[in-house]
């Protein structure tokens, strides 16, 4: 089938059957990391979730939860870049076996918008750790 769509002139149109196989692995690969991407943020979210809690149980029991709730958005902050870094390496993946230019632009748009998501939660992580540090216990 994906042989059938690979003309003559493609680099890869000489190599014969053996690539639909690499395609599909491959395909698969980028799946489980794009699985593995998403396990880290919801597993980030329950653990910030159960923190917030913590927090608000301190807030409401007339403690300052200002510092709580800090370290839990640097935490969640924190699992969200790192799933995103994975759904980057996922869309890399995609790159690779992509075969198709609007294929090629969709991904490159993905990764543009995960990477500059990531550049920007990491600068705004780098304040939010600086302010909390600075902060007196």
């Amino acid at each position: 089938m994906l042989d059938e769509t690979l003309s003559s002139t493609t680099p890869m149109a000489h190599m014969g059957g053996w690539i639909e196989p690499v395609v599909h692995a491959l395909e698969t690969i980028a799946l489980g990391i794009d699985l593995i991407g998403m396990t880290i943020i919801l597993y980030g979210f329950v653990i910030s979730l159960i923190g917030f809690l913590g927090a608000e149980w301190q807030r409401l029991r007339g403690g300052n939860a200002l510092l709580a709730c800090q370290s839990v958005r640097i935490q969640l902050g924190s699992y969200i870049l790192l799933g995103i870094e994975f759904m980057i390496a996922s869309d890399i993946v995609h790159t690779v076996i992509s075969r198709e230019l609007e294929d090629l632009a969709f991904v490159a748009a993905l990764v543009a918008i995960r990477t500059a998501i990531s550049y920007f939660l990491g600068k705004e992580l780098a304040e939010v750790s600086a302010e909390h540090r600075a902060r007196p216990s």
